[in-house]
């Protein structure tokens, strides 16, 4: 691994700049005959989802110019990205390690995190969902003005390109829309797979059994009940539609806009607490240059390395720079701090009567999995339309659905001192937020308008069981100073006892759901936890043995909120201290919403666009 880069090779690398212009000669621009410019307007560190967005919106302006750092590679014909069936996330995703999890009996877990041109939207499971609206009313409350959900709905609507469910399909599942909440012109494609599995229908008769209704749209602020939700797949050919396909290759020519590949932004270099612009390293090569950016240094690295870069910087707790010798630039405790997921049970059965065929029947009858792939390419028709790794229909229950002694839970949390949930030496800027942010999480959880638990079903026999809107915090940091190492991920799941109480009454949820006469015509024996496993004490204990820590949906650690609440931007998107440096990613969330996140990042990113524009003077 190469080590950090000494004074020595700063100067080596200032005179190439200065001197050798245009610098890196083997730096690879994706569409370009051209090398890296001396300096471009703006620097996006991340071609994800949400630094491709800002890309796309920043370029067309063609006097703007963009420059867009990536450590992973465009994919060309991908199958195992763009055939929704065919999913294979392995070949673009970081090699992380989790630190051990205290919560979860000290196991490590793979770190989800892309590594590859368009982000996590190329990955994931293409759910393409937003929260309820007092999600992000929610973020309001912590000092953030126009985060609202009616100030959000406009970009949640630009983003997006809505294709209702054909009439058939939307008679057989009971799919409802409301055109009022979706946008038509967007990049990014939404719409409903073609075929859908026939015991879907009773995941859905099994919950309006229990009198949980299904809400006419969940896109229009009320995304609670049971439904069968939208995908980011293109109704045209039944393919991904991702940050690449959206953001990229239709505006890959634009002469502004240049792409770095397989490199990592190893620094933002600053005048005093001025972004100037970024050192970077290739992750092959090793070679190494800078590049200034004369308006702004935009992070769109995610959530595990947003802050990475920001503490690699200078930028971050004066405890973590001190003790690895990085000169402090900024004293911002929060970087790093405030890590949430969605932390996940996935319940297995036994279906001795499913109905034929389901989401096994792909993996067990070599015959019809071949007939499926083979009508896919034919037609766009079949089961290889729905996303390998999820499916589309859900249920998202309120607290109060999910156990009538949601009170006991509530109180619980309540009387937990906030400064016992972390270490001694944590800033009190941190504790501050985190009870701010607890008080407005124990109002929610009494409430019915969003939820807390998710239940999916795609007809697999596991069903996975998610705590949507948990209480514990993580940390994500650096352990040293070479650019190219990992940071540490904690996700510091179930170390809140109210988490753990949530996810008990969530599994007893779930069993009380197979016990209906819907999903009881499957024939389902409960594997795991397993059925033999009643007691509290002993459901508790298997939590902490089988839950996973991560949905992949790693957010909030460069949080968008007040200063004092251990905050790292504030609602115009700038570092608290910087000037010429902001954050549009999953990390700005301050609290995760109750949703899969993509469509929330993709709305955060088009808003970030109109910040940046708007105090440039290029709206």
């Amino acid at each position: 691994m190469l080590p950090y880069l000494s004074f020595l090779s700063f100067l080596l690398v200032f005179f190439i700049a200065t001197f050798a212009s245009p610098i890196a000669k083997n730096a690879k621009i994706i569409g370009r005959d051209t090398d890296l410019q001396f300096s471009y307007d703006f620097i996006i560190v991340g071609g994800g989802t949400s630094g491709l967005t800002v890309a796309d919106r920043l370029t067309e302006d063609p006097e703007t110019s963009v420059l867009v750092v990536e450590y992973g590679y465009l994919y060309a014909d991908a199958t195992n990205i763009e055939v929704p069936g065919l999913l294979n996330a392995t070949p673009y995703e970081f090699q992380i390690t989790s630190t051990p999890q205290h919560g979860l009996d000290n196991s490590t877990f793979a770190v989800p995190a892309a590594a590859a041109v368009g982000g996590a939207s190329a990955i994931n499971g293409m759910f393409f969902d937003r929260g309820s609206a007092p999600d992000y009313d929610a973020w309001v409350a912590l000092g953030n003005p126009g985060w609202g959900w009616d100030d959000l709905l406009p970009y949640f609507k630009k983003s997006e390109n809505f294709t209702p469910a054909n009439d058939a399909l939307a008679k057989e599942f009971m799919i409802t829309s409301d055109d009022k909440a979706h946008g038509f012109g967007g990049p990014v494609q939404s719409s409903y797979p073609v075929f859908q599995y026939d015991s879907i229908k009773n995941f859905i008769r099994a919950w309006h059994s229990l009198g949980i209704e299904s809400p006419e749209d969940p896109s229009g602020g009320t995304a609670t009940g049971v439904y069968y939700g939208s995908s980011s797949l293109d109704p045209k050919n039944e393919s991904r539609s991702d940050s690449q396909t959206a953001h990229y290759n239709s505006v890959s020519s634009r002469p502004n806009y240049h792409f770095l590949t397989g490199s990592a932004v190893s620094k933002i270099n600053f005048v005093r607490q001025n972004a100037t612009g970024v050192e970077w390293i290739n992750r092959e090569t090793f070679g190494f240059g800078y590049v200034n950016a004369d308006k702004e240094v935009i992070l769109a690295a995610g959530a595990a390395h947003s802050p990475q870069v920001l503490q690699l910087s200078g930028v971050g707790p004066k405890s973590l720079l001190n003790r690895l010798e990085i000169p402090i630039v900024i004293d911002l405790p929060g970087v790093g701090q405030n890590f949430q997921d969605q932390p996940t049970l996935y319940p297995s059965y036994n279906f001795t009567s499913n109905i034929v065929p389901n989401a096994d029947t792909l993996n067990s009858n070599a015959t019809y999995a071949d007939e499926q792939l083979q009508l896919y390419y034919s037609s766009h028709q079949g089961a290889y339309t729905i996303c390998k790794s999820s499916g589309n229909v859900v249920a998202f229950n309120p607290l109060p659905q999910v156990t009538p002694n949601y009170t006991s839970i509530i109180a619980l949390a309540a009387s937990l001192s906030a400064s016992s949930l972390y270490l001694p030496d944590i800033d009190p800027t941190i504790i501050t937020g985190y009870e701010a942010q607890r008080n407005l999480i124990l109002n929610l959880y009494n409430s019915t308008a969003t939820a807390v638990v998710e239940t999916g079903f795609t007809s697999h026999s596991e069903i996975p069981l998610t705590l949507s809107k948990p209480l514990s915090r993580g940390t994500i940091s650096i352990s040293n100073r070479d650019p190219l190492n990992p940071p540490l991920v904690d996700w510091g799941a179930l170390t809140n006892p109210a988490d753990v109480e949530v996810m008990v009454a969530a599994v007893k949820k779930q069993r009380e759901l197979m016990a209906t006469q819907a999903m009881q015509e499957l024939g389902p024996i409960e594997l795991s936890p397993g059925a033999n496993i009643t007691m509290d004490a002993d459901i508790r204990a298997a939590l902490r043995q089988q839950v996973q820590p991560t949905y992949a949906y790693l957010c909030s650690t460069c949080s968008m909120m007040k200063r004092e609440f251990g905050g790292v931007v504030g609602p115009d998107l700038l570092v608290y201290g910087a000037e010429g440096l902001s954050v549009v990613d999953a990390s700005i969330m301050p609290l995760i919403p109750s949703a899969h996140t993509s469509a929330t990042v993709y709305a955060i990113a088009e808003k970030a666009a109109d910040l940046i524009k708007a105090r440039h003077g290029l709206l």
